[in-house]
């Protein structure tokens, strides 16, 4: 008995050249201590001119303090350019946000894995 020739994995065919950079970090007692008017202060004369400098990279933020005690917060960068991700990384350092406002836990780079409709057209 012979089976159907099992088409070639194209994993990460869909999202080939796009990075998702996963960023674990735990607030400081120092951005506690802001009001919410200086932290947003702080965000638009800080952080948002680092990040419009590279457009190309899009970030998205996701609050879990309330479900974990290392982490507070899962930033996801997205980007097609790995330079635009170094930039942005290595100006963020050089501002009071990277280890006085925040703790980088870890830096996770990543690609979408695309593995399910692949399964989806195997043959039964």
């Amino acid at each position: 008995m012979t089976h159907p020739q099992t088409p070639p994995i194209a994993e990460h065919a869909a999202t080939a050249g796009t990075y998702h950079i996963v960023m674990l970090v735990k607030t400081a007692r120092h951005w506690l201590d802001l009001s919410t008017e200086d932290r947003l202060r702080f965000f638009r004369d800080t952080l948002r001119p680092v990040l419009d400098q590279r457009p190309q990279v899009r970030f998205e933020m996701y609050e879990c303090e309330a479900f974990n005690a290392d982490v507070t917060d899962i930033l996801i960068w997205t980007t097609d350019d790995l330079t635009a991700w170094v930039w942005i990384a290595d100006h963020l350092r050089e501002t009071a946000w990277w280890d006085h406002y925040v703790e980088i836990v870890s830096i996770l780079p990543s690609i979408k894995a695309d593995y399910w409709p692949v399964i989806e057209q195997l043959p039964a």
